[in-house]
């Protein structure tokens, strides 16, 4: 019987293992780093995560937890509630129309998909920013986060990939 019960565990641990790890990427990018002005350009690191495990896992990653993921970034980073939640199912749900696309194809087109997703999702949120408080939003840290999110993307991606290897190819 106890078996049983920490085989249920494992089972539900490895279910919540996008879900898991793609908060702890959004809560990651609000690390207050020892670095001068580097909170106005942390990588929105939720993005990786979130890119990643809708196109390799979609059927673990849903969109409702791209929206409580959303969520969460908004009230951490001090967004107009529910702006990131509405960009990261946007961005789950157009991961998902192209995943056959990206998913067969080699790294470096993932991370050209990647690419795309994140100057997409980053553009949106600077136009919306501005629309919310009806000013102009300075374009540079937007477009530095999106060029130092996609520069790095390797690293947590490549993470990612492991940490899939290991915890849910044995399901």
């Amino acid at each position: 019987m106890l078996d049983t019960i920490w085989q249920r565990l494992d089972h539900g641990a490895r279910l919540a293992l996008p879900f898991v790890t793609t908060l702890l990427c959004a809560l990651l990018s609000t690390v207050t780093w020892p670095l001068p002005w580097f909170g106005a350009i942390a990588p929105p690191l939720g993005l990786v995560a979130l890119y990643y495990w809708s196109l390799h896992r979609p059927d673990l990653f849903r969109p409702s937890m791209a929206f409580a993921i959303g969520l969460l970034n908004d009230v951490v980073n001090f967004l107009p509630l529910g702006l990131s939640a509405l960009l990261f199912v946007a961005a789950h749900q157009l991961v998902l129309r192209q995943r056959r696309f990206f998913a067969g194809h080699s790294f470096f087109m993932m991370w050209i998909g990647f690419a795309l997703i994140a100057t997409l999702v980053m553009l949106c949120e600077w136009m919306a920013l501005g629309l919310i408080r009806w000013q102009w939003v300075p374009f540079v840290p937007p477009l530095m986060q999106d060029i130092l999110v996609i520069v790095i993307f390797p690293l947590p991606c490549w993470l990612l990939i492991g940490l899939q290897r290991v915890a849910l190819t044995q399901e």
